[in-house]
C-alpha cells in the first residue's frame, strides 16, 4: 500500500513539473488500479476484474515486481474489507522473486496469521489492532479500528477482525458505517448480512428481520 501512495505523490509532482516524466506503463497501471478499487467497492462487477488485469499487464510491462506485489496485496485487502476469501498463490510466486518483509507481514495480517506477523514490518496504523487480535480483545480492537483515519484502511481492519475472530457488533457497525458513508455497496451488504446472521444465531429475530428488510430495499 505504501508504494501505491508513493506513486500518487509522484504523479502529482510530475503533473506540476511537466509531461513525460512518469512512464506511461506506471501511469496507466495506477489509473486501472484506481478503477479496479472503485469498481470493486461499489459493486460494479462487470468492470472489476478487467481493470485489475489491465493494471497487472501495465505493471508487468515495466518489470516492477515490487509494484506488482503491491497490486496483488491491494486486491487481497479489498476482498478482506468485503469479508471475502482470497487466494494468495500469486503473491507467493512474486515474493519468491523479490522478498520484502513488509509485504509478507501485510499478507499474514490479511490472512489472519497474526502470530506470524512481524509487528515492526506491519504498517503502524494496524499495530494496535494486531495486539488486540493476538489478545482476542474485541473492545481494544474496536477502539483501535475507530482511530484509523483512512476509511479504506479502517474497513480492511474491520474485515481482518470479522473474518478471523469472534464477531463483535461494535466492529460490524463500524464496518457498516464506514462502507455506507463512502457509498461502498459491496462491503456494506457483506457487513449487514454478517450482522443479520449473528442476530439469527443469537436468537434476536426482530433485529435480524429488520436488517433483512433493509437489505431487500437496498438491493432492489
Amino acid at each position: 500500500m505504501k508504494k501505491i501512495l508513493l506513486l500518487i505523490i509522484v504523479l502529482m509532482i510530475c503533473a506540476c513539473g511537466g509531461a513525460g516524466q512518469v512512464p506511461v506503463w506506471k501511469e496507466k497501471g495506477y489509473i486501472h488500479m484506481e478503477e479496479y478499487k472503485t469498481g470493486f467497492l461499489t459493486g460494479r462487477e462487470a468492470s472489476t476484474e478487467p481493470h485489475f488485469e489491465k493494471a497487472r499487464k501495465e505493471i508487468a510491462a515495466g518489470n516492477d515486481i515490487g509494484l506488482l506485489t503491491i497490486a496483488y496485496l491491494t486486491k487481497y485487502a479489498l476482498h478482506t474489507a468485503s469479508l471475502e476469501p482470497f487466494d494468495a498463490s500469486d503473491f507467493a510466486k512474486l515474493y519468491r522473486l523479490e522478498p520484502h518483509p513488509a509485504d509478507m507481514a501485510y499478507c499474514h495480517f490479511l490472512k489472519g496469521n497474526f502470530s506470524a506477523v512481524d509487528p515492526k514490518a506491519l504498517p503502524a496504523k494496524y499495530a494496535g489492532l494486531l495486539k488486540a487480535a493476538v489478545a482476542r480483545d474485541a473492545a481494544a480492537a474496536g477502539r483501535e479500528i475507530s482511530a484509523i483515519d483512512d476509511p479504506l484502511s479502517r474497513l480492511i481492519a474491520c474485515g481482518v477482525w470479522t473474518r478471523y475472530l469472534p464477531a463483535d457488533e461494535t466492529i460490524l457497525q463500524i464496518g457498516i458505517d464506514t462502507a455506507s458513508s463512502n457509498g461502498w455497496r459491496r462491503p456494506l451488504w457483506a457487513y449487514l448480512e454478517k450482522l443479520q446472521n449473528d442476530y439469527l444465531e443469537n436468537g434476536d429475530q426482530a433485529k435480524a428481520q429488520s436488517i433483512a428488510e433493509r437489505l431487500k430495499l437496498l438491493k432492489k
